[in-house]
């Protein structure tokens, strides 16, 4: 009796707790976007729990009849499912219909009807999940429909899931493609066992046989008609698996745990048939993948991807040494790939290239040893990516480094013609077990080399620099001399009547500066052997020429400075007896002193200069000289002026009448 009353309790109680959720689920229905294209309603039931709603019952998705833009083309895409606690829970089923409609005619009648095709592919799909991560089994299938009927050959395929990841037994079949797959998947997800693949190659019927151990692809066979094209034995995978020690040729190995997909991958260069021999059998099994990654590969919160494992790898430790080997290399190789790049990019170099003979060479050398330093940082940079982790570096570069592995040869421009020069090397990257050593080794060699070359590059561009530097002051030189002997009459003959000083100042200066400045620094600068001495003595020689060239007209007037300036020294006033005003002198002692004693000594200076700096200031001083009159003839009434008028009356010595003046 007291059992029985515990049994109606807790049917009491349960009753009352589903009457309770019921009570706190409501139902909504709302428009949508599926798959980010699919227009539609979807019904979703909602529980609230605590502050927050969360998915929980039945959802059903229903797009409208989607009739694509300037197309033909008709998609409807229908989806039901449940959730639970706001992940996908139990069987999850997906119909994507696309058809093609072909309007052929409107019959009439008492009901118009329409004449039509209809053509497409009734996709189907249904997935099972637990908690929101793929549990059970998934299969899809597509229907062929042809002229309103759908077809009997169809395509589908089945997998089964475990916490995710796909395991156990699967199957494929492709009804147009002709097309299938069959084999099993261990309890982690890998492939094992005998893996069977059909399909067409080139119009032939192909059987493609794989033995998998445990993810690793041991053994590839093909037959065509019964007879075997193609055996392919992974003698390397079958090695490493025998290994008890994990270790081969001094690189140790262990077994990866993560999955990498349909292709196996054991380091295999891209020409390797290991690897090339796997393409058109892993492009059937995609198809099919792709087909359920249509419904099942949308990032979605409320569930999680589908985990293909498939293949897996070794995953290797290579010698700590070569470590530290690269340590050095890489930094090296850094510095020989910028450096290069800056000799080829030099403006001054690439300009010149075809005016020095060597440079041609030299650029085609130093260009091929950039590649190939550019190849050797390459492999290092995969290495530190990780990239040789899951991939036996050996079987990557099988022969060694292309480029490195043997005598080469590179090509190099000349103004007339392409030639090509050998690039050989003490040692080669040919071992694939050696490497990292031989790259070490070979890139001392080339860098050596390199070393060399840009070396004697830069000595003869440095040597062109220096000559094209002297040729255009040569050039100048000549052109100013040429100029300032006909500007300044440097031919003309004193006439008979006249003295060397009865002649112009421009005539005098330039025949005493030509003499004893000019023709003693040009001598100077024909001799001198060291660059830097020969151009600061060509330089100097223009600069002196250049300034007689600019001056002249000024230094031709500096004579006539007194007559300028007479009138500005000379103020007029009424005359009360005469129509014709009194002309007065003012300031007669700055006027006398400066034009006369101070003009004279500045003059004097000229001819004595010894450098284009020293010309240039007494060029100067005399213009000031003026510019200083001017200023106190106009401030005439100024007793300080007066004052210094005064002072400059008994003073006849050029320095202290420049100090009175403030020059």
């Amino acid at each position: 009796m007291m059992m029985k009353a515990k049994i109606y309790i807790l049917a009491l109680l349960t009753l009352f707790q589903v009457e309770l959720i019921a009570q706190n689920i409501r139902t909504v229905s709302r428009d949508t976007v599926y798959f980010e294209e699919f227009v539609g309603t979807e019904e979703i039931r909602l529980l609230k729990n605590d502050s927050i709603e969360v998915k929980q019952g039945r959802y059903n998705f229903i797009s409208e009849l989607y009739d694509l833009p300037a197309s033909k083309q008709l998609n409807r895409l229908r989806i039901s499912g449940n959730f639970k606690e706001d992940k996908f829970d139990g069987l999850w089923t997906y119909k994507l219909d696309e058809y093609k409609l072909q309007v052929n005619d409107v019959i009439e009648g008492r009901i118009l009807r329409l004449d039509y095709e209809l053509d497409g592919i009734e996709r189907s799909a249904k997935f099972s999940y637990k908690e929101g991560v793929p549990h059970g089994k998934w299969e899809i299938e597509n229907v062929v429909v042809k002229n309103n009927r759908r077809q009997a050959a169809s395509s589908g395929a089945s997998f089964n899931f475990s916490n995710g990841t796909a395991i156990g037994d699967f199957s494929s079949k492709g009804g147009i493609s002709n097309t299938s797959t069959l084999g099993k998947l261990t309890n982690e997800g890998f492939f094992d066992g005998l893996v069977t693949l059909e399909y067409e190659e080139e119009g032939k019927r192909i059987v493609e046989r794989r033995i998998y151990e445990n993810g690793f692809l041991i053994n590839l066979i093909k037959q065509q008609g019964g007879e075997v094209i193609l055996d392919l034995e992974y003698e390397d995978v079958i090695r490493n698996l025998k290994s008890l020690e994990g270790t081969i040729e001094n690189i140790d190995f262990t077994i990866s745990e993560e999955g990498f997909g349909l292709l196996f991958q054991n380091g295999y260069n891209e020409s390797d048939l290991k690897l090339t021999a796997q393409e058109v059998g892993n492009a059937v099994f995609k198809v099919f993948l792709d087909r359920i990654g249509r419904f099942a590969n949308q990032a979605d919160e409320n569930r999680q991807q589908p985990e293909f494992k498939f293949t897996r790898r070794f995953k290797f430790v290579y010698p700590a040494e070569e470590q530290s080997i690269i340590t050095d290399l890489e930094p090296r190789l850094k510095i020989m790939v910028d450096e290069y790049n800056d000799f080829l990019s030099n403006p001054n170099f690439i300009l010149n290239k075809f005016r020095i003979d060597s440079l041609p060479y030299i650029f085609g050398y130093v260009d091929h040893a950039r590649k190939r330093s550019q190849d050797m940082l390459d492999v290092i940079n995969l290495m530190n990516e990780g990239f040789f982790d899951f991939l036996y570096r050996p079987n990557y570069y099988p022969d060694g480094l292309p480029g490195l592995n043997k005598p080469s040869s590179f090509s190099y421009e000349t103004e007339k013609d392409e030639l090509t020069a050998p690039f050989e090397l003490d040692i080669y990257v040919d071992d694939p077990m050696q490497m990292i050593s031989q790259m070490d080794a070979a890139s001392e060699i080339i860098q050596k080399r390199a070393d060399r070359f840009l070396e004697y590059a830069f000595m003869e561009i440095r040597i062109f620099d220096q000559q094209a530097t002297i040729d255009s002051l040569d050039n100048q030189i000549v052109q100013l001399k040429t100029k300032n002997d006909a500007l300044y009459s440097y031919f003309q003959n004193i006439p008979s009547d006249r003295t060397f000083d009865q002649m112009p100042i421009d005539y005098r200066l330039y025949r005493v500066l030509s003499n004893n400045l000019l023709l003693d620094i040009q001598e100077k600068y024909l001799d001198a052997d060291d660059f830097d001495e020969k151009v600061k003595l060509g330089e100097e020689l223009t600069c002196l020429h250049a300034l007689l060239e600019e001056e002249h007209d000024d230094i031709l007037e500096f004579e006539n400075l007194p007559a300028r300036l007479d009138k500005d020294f000379t103020r007029f006033s009424p005359n009360p007896f005469f129509e014709r005003d009194i002309e007065t002198k003012i300031l007669p002692s700055i006027y006398g002193k400066s034009t006369g004693i101070l003009l004279q000594y500045y003059i004097e200076n000229l001819f004595q200069s010894k450098t284009c700096e020293h010309l240039t200031n007494r060029i100067r001083r005399i213009e000031k000289l003026e510019d200083r009159l001017k200023e106190l003839a106009s401030d005439s009434d100024n007793p300080e002026v007066v004052r210094l008028d005064r002072a400059l009356r008994r003073e006849n010595i050029p320095s202290r009448i420049e100090r009175l003046l403030n020059l």
